[in-house]
């Protein structure tokens, strides 16, 4: 008995020499290992658990069980051996040891010391998975994230279950303003319970994965669409965690694309994420991404790749449409207007505008057009030639570059010319935000000495505040006033619009004039100066210079 025991000790010495090769820490080594050892020890199977606690990293937790060795001839659970160790908080490694069916351990000590060293020998192995898994998991969902995600979906490709499902990409909607009253606490709380009543809905193989902030993804099975983001799209009420409120309800906007055997795996995320881009922005609460999509998509796209080149390469020119005096036909000013040559041939606006205004680079643009404007008026200056103020429209989306003043003031400044040679259109807004930046920066302009125009006014729903609350020189009546029928409520309305707007020393101007009874019902109001196709189309730099010379339109 004693000679078998130190045999049995050499063995476990051999067996601890062994693992101090770091390649035994393998799984394939690791079992040769225990192999060598395991009949004379009267082992059956030896196991190890590890356990991933909730937490913020990881919600849901995690457990993943490895089997090291099995005999064949099956074991028993009379005698089990079982050791757990603490491998990083939270998570715990549980190693345990069954005998062999009609035999009991050869030694309980050799057994303990057993789990001991496998647990030396998988111990790396265990927190690398760990911290792999933290890796691959959204903060605070527990969710998969980019990356996570996207390993699941490689896992459908290579066993060709891929073209049973369809690709969601989903956004709620609104969920910064949920965080900015309840807080981040709450919000996150919100967001696991949210995620809690969506997942319950998923079948066996389906996936949902999130992105970050408020973006989600999902691979639900085809055919299923109705009963599985039905209730999504139509908005999911979710508890609070503090307080007794009423439930909050979320919204989301979403984004659809059937997968077929030849969709690419990049296309997986950024298809249906194109198709929820577009729900957004026609105010859809579902679009699904099919062949005339793809084209528009594909062709913004090329839009968006080529702008840095236009740009660099100035394909963008400024054309010029006159302001003129409907009563004397006396030219008053100008609006700069983009218009991009494409080889020699000019792209319709339509075409890269709304474009560029989606993807936030039409500040780019329209920051280009005012440094080419300026320097249209300097030149002016250095030849003597007669001023009229030229309007330049800044959209709503420059309002969100903080710098969009000072950027503005620079190129007045380096190109010299007289402030009130300039005037800064801006659209005019029902949003709040939008409008405390439009405040601000109007305020700035008005103490730089610059001039600001309201263009497209009366489209709003607080048209009639702004001449109360926008420091502004100038408003655009929007075309809409006079492309119909024209009758007496119209009438009354802009003929308000105008009397207030003389009384707060506020210029009026109409645009979109075509007819000549346009010109005339718009006059008989008390509106004198006009912009549209009447008097002239938008022209380029070296016409609208005639009319300059004449003071008014050229004789054909």
């Amino acid at each position: 008995m004693k000679t078998e025991n130190s045999a049995e000790l050499k063995k476990i010495q051999e067996f601890i020499h062994q693992i101090s090769n770091k390649s035994v820490s393998e799984e394939k080594p690791l079992r040769e290992a225990i192999s060598s050892i395991a009949d004379s020890l009267g082992l059956g199977i030896l196991t190890g658990e590890l356990r991933v606690e909730s937490s913020e990293v990881n919600p849901a937790g995690y457990y993943e069980k490895k089997v090291f060795y099995y005999c064949e001839e099956g074991f028993s659970t009379d005698n089990v051996c079982t050791v757990t160790y603490v491998v990083d908080e939270p998570g715990t490694v549980t190693m345990t040891a069954c005998s062999r069916i009609g035999r009991t351990f050869a030694s309980e000590a050799q057994i303990r010391t057993l789990l001991e060293l496998v647990m030396m020998a998988s111990e790396s192995s265990f927190l690398a998975r760990k911290a792999e898994l933290s890796s691959i998991r959204q903060v605070p969902t527990g969710l998969p994230n980019t990356s996570g995600y996207l390993q699941e979906v490689e896992k459908k490709y290579a066993d060709q279950s891929i073209t049973d499902y369809d690709a969601y990409y989903f956004n709620l909607m609104g969920f910064g303003l949920i965080t900015r009253e309840y807080g981040q606490k709450e919000s996150d709380e919100i967001l696991r319970r949210y995620v809690h009543l969506i997942a319950s809905e998923l079948s066996e193989g389906e996936l949902l994965g999130h992105l970050g902030e408020d973006n989600f993804v999902a691979l639900i099975r085809k055919g299923k669409h109705s009963e599985a983001f039905q209730h999504l799209l139509e908005g999911v009420d979710v508890s609070l965690m503090y307080g007794e409120e009423e439930p909050i309800r979320i919204y989301c906007a979403a984004g659809m694309m059937p997968v077929m055997k030849s969709t690419p795996l990049e296309q997986i995320i950024s298809g249906p994420s194109d198709a929820c881009a577009e729900a957004k922005r026609s105010g859809k609460a579902l679009v699904i991404l099919d062949d005339v999509l793809s084209e528009r998509i594909d062709r913004k796209k090329q839009i968006e790749q080529k702008f840095e080149r236009t740009l660099q390469n100035h394909e963008y020119k400024v054309f010029y449409q006159p302001k003129v005096n409907a009563v004397t036909g006396e030219l008053v000013g100008a609006e700069g207007l983009a218009r991009w040559y494409e080889n020699g041939v000019i792209v319709p606006p339509s075409r890269y505008v709304p474009i560029l205004e989606e993807s936030s680079r039409i500040t780019d643009l329209d920051l280009e057009v005012i440094d080419m404007v300026c320097a249209d008026i300097a030149e002016w200056e250095r030849n003597g030639t007669t001023i009229y103020p030229v309007s330049v429209n800044v959209s709503r989306q420059d309002l969100q570059d903080p710098e969009l003043f000072e950027k503005i003031s620079r190129m007045m400044n380096r190109y010299a010319i007289m402030k009130d040679h300039i005037v800064i259109e801006i659209t005019e807004t029902g949003n709040r935000l939008e409008n405390s930046l439009m405040v601000e920066f109007l305020g700035r302009l008005r103490k730089a000495g610059i001039k600001a125009s309201v263009d497209d006014f009366g489209t709003g729903f607080s048209s009639l505040s702004i001449l109360r609350e926008f420091d502004v020189n100038e408003i655009k009546l929007d075309r809409s006033f006079i492309n119909k029928e024209l009758n007496e409520k119209d009438a009354v309305i802009i003929r308000s619009i105008i009397e207030m707007a003389k009384k707060l020393n506020i210029s009026v101007i109409q645009e979109g004039v075509e007819t000549e009874a346009q010109r005339e019902f718009v006059m008989n109001l008390g509106c004198e100066r006009i912009q549209g196709y009447l008097y002239s189309e938008p022209l380029p730099k070296e016409r609208y210079e005639e009319w300059i010379r004449n003071g008014r339109k050229p004789e054909d």
